[in-house]
């Protein structure tokens, strides 16, 4: 069974993924900055156990930023990624939201173009010597069920 826990702030099961991902794996650094605070965060679980994370912050009324989407080793090629994304894409519309964007990495790209999203204008940039792009996605206003009226 599949659970997701949003809270704001950093839970330390998405700390624990983040490191495993991004700072064993990937060899970043800086992973942990503090600039967690004022975001939603999501952990999914499997059967009670981590397994994925990602967190979004907003920009504006309007407009969020997703980052930080990890999914651990072991449960990479199952589609998680993209339920993370969408789990964030439904927190997002429930703030209000009708945008995300998103740093992607590089090599993720082709991932996040799978998950709707598009390049906003193809500069790359350089994070700890990774290369990422800027993407961005219109979110789909949820339309009110139609009244059905019964003469």
């Amino acid at each position: 069974m599949i659970e997701e826990r949003f809270a704001i702030g950093l839970p330390e099961d998405a700390r624990m993924i983040r490191e495993k991902v991004f700072v064993e794996e990937q060899g970043y650094k800086n992973e942990f900055t503090g600039d967690d605070g004022p975001c939603w965060c999501l952990v999914l679980y499997h059967n009670g156990i981590p397994m994925a994370t990602g967190r979004i912050l907003e920009i504006d009324p309007e407009t969020y930023r997703i980052g930080r989407v990890a999914v651990l080793k072991e449960y990479r090629g199952k589609k998680i990624g993209s339920y993370v994304l969408k789990f964030l894409e439904v927190k997002i519309k429930t703030l209000g939201g009708h945008k995300a964007i998103l740093h992607a990495q590089l090599d993720k790209k082709a991932f996040y173009e799978k998950n709707g999203y598009a390049v906003i204008d193809g500069t790359i940039d350089y994070d700890e010597g990774h290369p990422h792009v800027m993407m961005a996605k219109e979110l789909k206003k949820q339309n009110p069920r139609k009244k059905r009226f019964v003469y």
